[in-house]
């Protein structure tokens, strides 16, 4: 009897503590905001030695830091697939997507949006003495055209009639860039502020056409029907915008990204 009272009270004990051990980490996990991002995409999140956040810096990931501080949480940054990062916020596997994300109709299917916390358009990055594009209608001249997987360019350029055949595609914009630098690429489509970033730091030019590439606007994922995260996201956003931050945060990384 005695054994037996022993035995069931060490397996109470034992129930106990791994209950107190679970909700130990299941507080620990609230603690944390974890956001999704493809840290290949200089100025709003790539990685450095010294990161804002670990080895992680960016436009992206100083704002997304003053909303996991607003929230009273640890902000911690999974590196992944941008083409992948729909589908991780779908199924809870990160808490928001910050990676200069455009809204789009069919991603509004799968996630909600917060506000709008940036507005680019998409640029050509060329060699220095490229002049053979100009404009647009110029990539469809049998140049070879990359792009970034999952980027609004990846869609764009076949939307436009470029011969697929001509098409290279990357899973990071630092990695098509250099394909251009080093001859085997006529041209890279992609976001403004980071193909301009990129021209400056490889010794490349960007060229603009306003009238064949519309303006984009960049906003936050999070999982649908998540409206008390969208609130503290878009409460942030507004704060920022009124006080001129994200615009300084814009200057400073587009400056220090071009430095690199």
């Amino acid at each position: 009897m005695k054994k037996g009272l022993v035995k069931a009270l060490a397996v109470c004990g034992a129930a106990i503590m791994a209950t107190a051990a679970l909700t130990a980490c299941g507080n620990q996990a609230s603690n944390k905001l974890i956001m999704g991002t493809n840290a290949a995409f200089p100025p709003f999140e790539y990685t450095t030695t010294n990161g804002l956040v670990g080895e992680f810096d960016g436009i992206d990931v100083a704002i997304a830091k003053k909303i996991a501080e607003a929230d009273g949480k640890e902000l911690q940054i999974n590196d992944m697939e941008f083409d992948g990062l729909i589908s991780a916020v779908s199924t809870g596997k990160i808490d928001m997507a910050v990676a200069g994300m455009t809204v789009t109709d069919e991603r509004k299917q799968n996630v909600d949006f917060s506000d709008t916390y940036y507005v680019a358009a998409q640029v050509m990055v060329v060699a220095a003495d490229n002049e053979d594009i100009k404009s647009a209608e110029d990539i469809k001249k049998g140049k070879k055209v990359g792009v970034v997987i999952g980027y609004t360019g990846d869609s764009l350029v076949t939307e436009m009639g470029v011969d697929d055949n001509n098409i290279t595609r990357a899973n990071r914009g630092i990695d098509i860039v250099q394909d251009v630098k080093n001859g085997k690429l006529d041209a890279v489509v992609i976001d403004s502020a980071t193909g301009k970033a990129l021209a400056e730091a490889n010794g490349l030019k960007v060229v603009e056409d306003p009238k064949a590439f519309e303006t984009e606007e960049y906003a936050i994922a999070v999982k649908k029907g998540n409206k008390e995260l969208v609130d503290k996201i878009n409460k942030v956003l507004a704060e920022m915008k009124k006080s001129g931050e994200i615009e300084k945060l814009a200057v400073k990384y587009n400056s220090e990204t071009a430095a690199k």
